[in-house]
Parts: C-alpha cells; structure tokens; sequence
C-alpha cells in the first residue's frame, strides 16, 4: 500500500521520515505523532516479507498502513568449549552411547563398549560382527585353563549374544600394573562402534560423561570433569556405580576418552584408549593418540 502524502508531512513534522518507521521493529506503539495520531505495528506478516504498520487517530479507524521489511533476527548461542556440560543427556546418549553392553561372566556383571577395527575374514567366518572392550576383572572368572572355549554373554538392547574372549593380559600382571584392566570379547551382536581416531587430548576441568550398567541397568548416565590425568590413567568426578566396569568415558563431543575401571568415592578411575595398544589390539599400522 501506498502512504499519503498527508501522512508523509506529519510524520515529517514529528521528526520520523518513513525509512526510520520502517525499520522500527519494535511491537510498542510509536510515540504520539500529531494530535493523538499513534502508530503501531500490525500483528501479522505476509508472504512478501513485510510487516505493517497501523496508524489511528482518537476515535477515528484506521487512518493509514505503511510497511517495513521483517528484521531476520540471529540468536546467539554461548560457545561450546571442551569445559562445557552436556544438557542433554537424553540425545547425548542417543547420538553417542549405543555402542555400550552390558557383560555377564558366571554370575559377576560389568560394562563394554564396541570399538571400530578391521574384521579378519576368519572372525567373519565365525559370524562375528562386533569387538567389544571390558575390565579383564569383569570377564576372569570365564577365564578358563584348557581347551574349552571362554565365553561371556553380551546384552545389547535387551536381546543377550554368546560373546567369546579374544585377548587378556595375564592377571598377575594387571594386578602388578605391569599391563592395563582391559580384555576384548568378539560377538555376532552388530553393535555400533565408536572410534578411537581424532579423539581430542583430554585435560583437567573438561566435561566428561560416563556411561555403563551399573546395577545392571544399562545406560546410565553422569555427568562431571577431568579431575586429573595421566598417561595410564584418568580420573574424573562423574559417578559409576558397581557394574559400570568396562563402561565408557566420552568427552562432550562424544568421543571415547577410555574405559570406566575403578570408583573410589566420588572420584573414578579411567583406562584411556591409549593403553589398548598394550596387549589388546594390534595398533602398529594404526597407532591410537589422542590429538591436541
């Protein structure tokens, strides 16, 4: 619509042209023109991209519309740094947790997570489709001396899977901390796995959340920081409960920092991913590091 020129002279007069009115994004009403004479914007927009304005005057309807390019407006988000919590947990485990197990071992129950590595045709052959990284505490009493085969049981979404122990350290030498508490299990369960490339170098005060079975319920979750690091260990202050062994560690992009080993208190004590190139996996043509 076209504005008059008498509309145009008064808003002149008051010291508004009609470019200042149209860029007015405001809802209040303008302040008075002329002799009660008030303008304020329409409560719609159209499909040209345009809002109104309305203008009256004291018992009169409607005087005059003039109108104005509808502002874009940009919401600014705080940036996420690596100190940053999680909101969500809901969608934090949705989008990066569905690579955690629940273990079972004559009796005793713990954690895994599904880790990315080459299949050899042999294991395919067998109809394994998923390796899965636990506590060796979590699978030893399914440790057995002789030809029979070792063999777990994985729960993934509540369906359980025959999971068969691929590699463990000797237990004299994790308890002499000569070798991490960590085992591999292959399965024929498909369960998501996680990636051990790119994972940003944890430190102390970034946000972490840790997931796991404790109690034997899967998928819970906390949040909390690097309450210390090291090269063979981290400590956080996300809580895990008995059962969380084995349970995972991610920093607040998602990534796999290591594997929940140990709870003391309020504090709880990490294997990072850097330490399953100990004993293992094979990391000589694809070493893990974590990156600055």
């Amino acid at each position: 619509m076209k504005t008059s020129k008498a509309f145009a002279s008064i808003l002149l007069v008051a010291g508004l042209s009609i470019s200042t009115l149209s860029s007015i994004t405001s809802a209040a009403m303008l302040p008075e023109i002329k002799e009660g004479q008030k303008c304020g914007k329409l409560n719609r927009i159209v499909s040209d991209n345009f809002f109104y304005f309305q203008c009256v005057k004291k018992g009169k309807l409607k005087v005059w519309e003039v109108k104005g390019v509808v502002p874009s407006v940009t919401t600014t988000l705080p940036p996420v740094t690596m100190s940053t919590q999680v909101a969500d947990l809901g969608t934090f485990i949705n989008n990066y947790a569905q690579s955690l197990v629940t273990v079972s071992c004559n009796g005793s129950q713990g954690s895994g997570v599904s880790i990315q590595v080459n299949l050899s045709e042999a294991s395919k052959a067998r109809g394994f489709q998923s390796y899965i990284i636990t506590n060796e505490h979590v699978i030893y009493d399914c440790i057995t001396v002789g030809g029979r085969e070792e063999q777990v049981t994985i729960t993934h979404k509540g369906i359980e899977y025959v999971g068969y122990l691929a590699a463990f350290p000797s237990w004299n030498d994790v308890n002499a901390g000569r070798q991490p508490d960590l085992a591999s299990i292959w399965t024929t369960a498909l369960v998501p796995a996680t990636s051990l490339n790119n994972v940003k170098q944890p430190l102390l005060g970034h946000a972490v959340v840790s997931v796991g079975s404790a109690g034997g319920m899967p998928g819970v979750t906390t949040r909390g920081e690097i309450a210390g690091v090291s090269a063979k260990k981290i400590v956080t202050t996300a809580p895990a409960g008995r059962g969380s062994s084995g349970g995972a560690l991610f920093n607040n992009l998602g990534q796999l920092l290591g594997f929940i080993t140990a709870a003391n208190a309020s504090l709880v004590e990490v294997t990072p991913i850097t330490e399953l190139c100990s004993w293992v996996i094979n990391c000589s043509t694809n070493p893990i590091v974590y990156v600055p």
